[in-house]
């Protein structure tokens, strides 16, 4: 099986029955719709190229499928994407995906292989403002935590700010949201910190 290094299989470099039979063998792993081989290592990088797959290029990965590409979260059943509003596109966008308008700036978007994420900041904040009801409270507190945690934030004040920032919707639960999140965030600044007991040995 050949494969261009840093590049995700679909169905139109293999036959499912070949991918599977591939996954079966021990040569590949799936990556939401997507395929790679095994030597290459399960990062940012391959699940943002897994996650294009399923969308036109201008889409930005956002809330729990960017919490996903930044490894602090499950993948999720159904990707979550947004387009800038006034955007215009005839192609046809994957089941697996749901797909809403929104304003972005550039500082809200990094580029992972090539592909666009809302950074762990703006990942918080949506997530926060948007919770899907599947999500527990602890449960969500965490997933704030570690993406501020990811995105090297020391404390609340930056999400808090951004959430205050433009349209006021859910901004007031998305605060409260974020006060509950100093506790967790400081734990993991201190497990990852060098002599800590976690990493200690």
């Amino acid at each position: 099986m050949t494969h261009q290094q840093g590049r995700a299989l679909t169905l139109n470099d293999l036959s499912l029955a070949e991918l599977y039979s591939a996954r079966l063998d021990g040569q590949v792993f799936q990556v939401a719709d997507s395929w790679c081989v095994i030597d290459e290592i399960d990062g940012c990088s391959n699940r943002a190229l897994a996650a294009s797959q399923l969308v036109p290029p201008r889409a930005i990965a956002e809330q729990l499928t960017a919490a996903w590409i930044y490894g602090v979260a499950s993948e999720p059943r159904r990707h979550q994407f947004c387009v800038l509003i006034g955007a215009r596109t005839t192609a046809l966008w994957s089941p697996r995906a749901r797909v809403r308008e929104i304003v972005r700036t550039p500082d809200d978007v990094r580029t992972i292989a090539g592909v666009r994420v809302t950074t762990p900041l703006r990942t918080a904040v949506d997530l926060a403002r948007y919770t899907p009801t599947s999500i527990s409270t602890p449960h969500l507190t965490a997933l704030l935590a570690r993406l501020l945690h990811y995105g090297e934030f020391h404390d609340v004040s930056a999400a808090v700010g951004l959430c205050k920032r433009g349209s006021p919707a859910h901004s007031t639960v998305a605060v409260a949201r974020f006060a509950a999140v100093s506790v967790p965030l400081y734990a993991l600044r201190q497990q990852s910190e060098p002599g800590s007991t976690s990493n200690a040995g």
